[in-house]
């Protein structure tokens, strides 16, 4: 899906200060080599999708605001798509926070986006098929802010 705007926010400045939970015992393991936890809220929430020129109307209700890890050699994320309801789109800002040696680039549409450590892109999750590359060497840990755009918004940003 080609955009008007960048799809990804270099070194975002607000990503050093984000923390991901280190309670390891509270993700919930999601595929092989894979876990996550969800919170209701986030700092820096509203920042990360306004440089975008995006305001969501409602933090996305399934998955929230999540720190995903990819933890063992060749795991990845599966070529999906996420439902939103009528009128708004599951939007994600994703910001990576550990990159592993080989992969962990995020698959959109499957362009294969190349990003580096607090660097932040922008996932239309229900409009456009996504995916990760799998990790080796390393650990791959990104935090997902997540929110329900309206369409009309969504509208403006596409090419």
């Amino acid at each position: 899906m080609q955009l008007n705007i960048p799809r990804v926010v270099r070194n975002w400045e607000y990503a050093p200060s984000i923390q991901p939970s280190i309670e390891l015992h509270k993700y919930i393991k999601n595929g092989y080599g894979r876990r996550f936890i969800s919170q209701d809220s986030a700092p820096y929430w509203s920042e990360a999708f306004a440089a975008f020129g995006l305001k969501p109307m409602y933090i996305e209700p399934k998955f929230q605001n999540m720190t995903a890890n990819h933890f063992l050699d060749g795991a990845f994320t599966h070529v999906h798509k996420d439902h939103a309801p009528t009128g708004f789109v599951h939007t994600r800002c994703n910001v990576m926070l550990k990159k592993p040696l080989i992969g962990g680039n995020p698959i959109l549409d499957g362009e294969h986006v190349e990003v580096g450590v607090n660097d932040m892109w922008l996932c239309l999750a229900s409009l456009e098929e996504h995916a990760s590359e799998p990790v080796q060497g390393g650990e791959r840990i990104m935090f997902s802010f997540g929110g329900l755009v309206s369409t009309e918004q969504i509208e403006r940003i596409l090419a």
